[in-house]
């Protein structure tokens, strides 16, 4: 019984003891799995820090040239977080066995929004216009950025021309653009992109001509054109032709970096009628700089400030912007200066000529000339011409029409202090290029505003 006893208590320590290494096993491997968890929770949370902060790092070209055979970038830190930029890589991809080149050490910040300049100016790189490169840049957190930088026709780029007006008068201007777009993902910019000269045919062959006017494009060309942008360049052309001549302008880059394009305008005549008066307005036009004026000195004078009570003659440069007629001036044609505040104007009527002098402007020819056909009144209606597209200096110094010769017949300043608004009222006719005097025509008038008149 004691014996059976003894056994009993051995095995329930034996037991317990068991009992109590069996928890303190379990508590172990508690213990260790929850340090394990722990470490890869820190793990994942670093890596997941990193992995955030390498998609918050974004570096993008925003303009590219070469310089003194060296690449010349500005690269922008669109991110969130300051970048450092510690290697790059540029390779040719021109060649067949195109070199790579890597440079490290670089260590080039750019903060968030800030941009880094002139970077590739001090890399030992020589770059040429006739190749193409792809260059990679890695930060300090690893992440990379790869441009693709074009030349020669590796990227075709898209060319549109326009001409403004489409139709416009013989003899005047007409305005050609190119406007020139990167649209295609085959590199990030395109460098050198220079137009070629335009080429401008007349249809039927031989009926007018374009001039350029300034010698080039403006701007001449350009260092680079980023994805998605546009550049515009504008030639000014003079242009002649017949009606209805036709040009063609055909358009495109250099060094085949684009589509050729191809457009057309056309000349028109102008001819005026009496139902297209609205049309032709400013047919006739004056040259400002040419006003001059004479009164007892025997010179010529530029300026407003005239001299009261004097006997006056003034000329300047009229022209006929009208290049199919030639346009006969009639004697009514005036030179009118209009007192501030007064209703009382004064006229200086057209003459021939008129010579300054010493004692004061004389008419040397009034505006009367020998009659051609009929009927009577051409005898001194009309006695001076304007040939189409031609300019030619008149005179104002008449107190009537058609009155002179002599000093007694010039018109005089008023002998008071006063300030007047002046305009020349113009009367004629149009007729057909070379026509005499005596053609029908068709009559027209213009009033041209002039300029302010002091008399002192």
């Amino acid at each position: 019984m004691h014996g059976n006893r003894r056994q009993k208590g051995i095995s329930t320590i034996l037991v317990s003891v068991f009992m109590i290494a069996v928890i303190i096993v379990g508590l172990g491997a508690v213990s260790w799995g929850l340090n394990v968890q722990s470490t890869q929770g820190q793990v994942i949370k670093e890596k997941t820090v990193i992995e955030t902060d390498l998609n918050r790092e974004r570096i993008e070209l925003r303009d590219v040239s070469i310089v003194g055979s060296k690449f010349n970038m500005t690269l922008v830190n669109t991110g969130m977080l300051p970048v450092k930029i510690v290697r790059a890589w540029v390779t040719n991809t021109t060649d067949t066995n195109g070199w790579h080149k890597q440079y490290d050490n670089l260590n080039k910040l750019i903060n968030p929004g800030g941009a880094l300049t002139n970077f590739g100016q001090d890399l030992p790189l020589i770059a040429k216009t006739d190749k193409s490169y792809e260059i990679k840049v890695v930060t300090e957190r690893g992440t990379t950025a790869i441009f693709k930088i074009a030349n020669g026709s590796d990227a075709k780029l898209h060319v549109k021309l326009t001409a403004t007006p489409n139709t416009i008068p013989s003899g005047q201007r007409v305005t050609v653009t190119m406007l020139v777009t990167h649209n295609n993902t085959l590199a990030d910019a395109v460098l050198n992109i220079e137009p070629d000269t335009l080429q401008i045919t007349p249809s039927p062959s031989g009926t007018g001509s374009a001039t350029l006017v300034s010698g080039f494009p403006v701007p001449a060309k350009d260092a680079s054109i980023m994805q998605g942008g546009t550049r515009s360049y504008t030639w000014v052309y003079e242009v002649l032709g017949q009606n209805n001549t036709q040009f063609t302008v055909v358009g495109k880059l250099k060094e085949q970096k684009s589509n050729t394009d191809t457009i057309t305008f056309s000349t028109r005549l102008v001819k005026v009628t009496a139902t297209d008066y609205a049309t032709t307005a400013g047919i006739l036009t004056i040259s400002y700089t040419s006003f001059r004026y004479t009164q007892d000195d025997n010179q010529w004078h530029a300026g407003w400030n005239i001299s009261k009570g004097e006997k006056t003659a003034f000329m300047l440069d009229l022209t006929n912007n009208n290049v199919s007629g030639t346009f006969w001036i009639s004697k009514f044609t005036m030179f009118d200066l209009d007192p501030i505040g007064s209703a009382n104007d004064i006229p200086w009527y057209i003459t021939n000529h008129t010579n300054p002098s010493m004692a004061g402007p004389n008419i040397d020819k009034a505006f009367k000339c020998p009659g051609i056909g009929s009927p009577a009144q051409f005898v001194d209606e009309y006695c001076l011409s304007i040939l189409p597209g031609k300019t030619i200096p008149i005179y104002f110094a008449a107190d009537g029409p058609g009155e002179g010769p002599g000093t007694a017949r010039v018109q005089s300043v008023p002998n008071s202090v006063d300030r007047y608004a002046g305009f020349i009222i113009v009367y004629g006719k149009f007729c057909n290029e070379g026509a005499l005097k005596d053609c029908t025509g068709i009559q027209y008038g213009q009033n041209l505003p002039f300029m302010a008149v002091n008399a002192t």
